[in-house]
């Protein structure tokens, strides 16, 4: 399938929202109280907080189009290490951008989706001077970790993340895109 990459709108953020809505519990470990999920959600993943990201300065949210214009993706980019400053002393690359959220509708996983949304994220960020991608994903979600090693991360570490006031052990990953530029974190 060929999708269309593109900075977020406005318009959109009611569907990127009902899309994260449904796809980020796929994330999230077995057992995980479905309360602590509903409240992440609604902190995190509501338009208004996914909006919050439209205008902040170092945020790219990003949507991924099928050919009909159904939004099928979306990804949420933060330039450096300030989704989790405690992870700072894993990433070894700088200047890097982590990736807070990348999902994809499920009625489309394994279509290669996530690969050209990733495909675009690193074109993107190559082409500003980036030289690493990180982020982390749930150590009990085997599909992303599977995903994020065969699309070239390095496991560089652990964190603790909060879902709804439950504390989740999470690995952190870092890709070097090998890219130099004169930037700093």
């Amino acid at each position: 399938m060929i999708v269309r990459v593109e900075p977020a709108v406005v318009s959109e953020l009611d569907s990127i929202a009902d899309l994260a809505a449904r796809t980020f519990p796929l994330a999230c470990p077995p057992g995980l109280p479905r309360e602590a999920v509903d409240s992440f959600i609604a902190q995190h993943l509501s338009p208004v907080a996914l909006g919050s990201h439209l205008d902040t300065p170092g945020h790219e949210l990003l949507t991924a189009r099928a050919p009909g214009g159904d939004i099928v993706g979306y990804a949420l980019l933060l330039d450096g290490t300030e989704m989790d400053p405690t992870c700072a002393g894993q990433i070894l690359h700088r200047p890097t951008v982590g990736v807070s959220k990348l999902y994809v509708d499920p009625r489309h996983h394994g279509s290669g989706v996530a690969v050209l949304v990733l495909d675009e994220i690193t074109r993107r960020c190559s082409g500003r001077g980036v030289r690493s991608l990180w982020l982390a994903t749930n150590v009990a979600n085997v599909r992303a970790r599977r995903f994020y090693d065969k699309q070239g991360f390095a496991e560089r570490g652990v964190r603790t993340f909060d879902v709804g006031g439950v504390s989740n052990t999470d690995v952190v990953y870092e890709k070097d895109l090998g890219a130099t530029a004169p930037v700093s974190d």
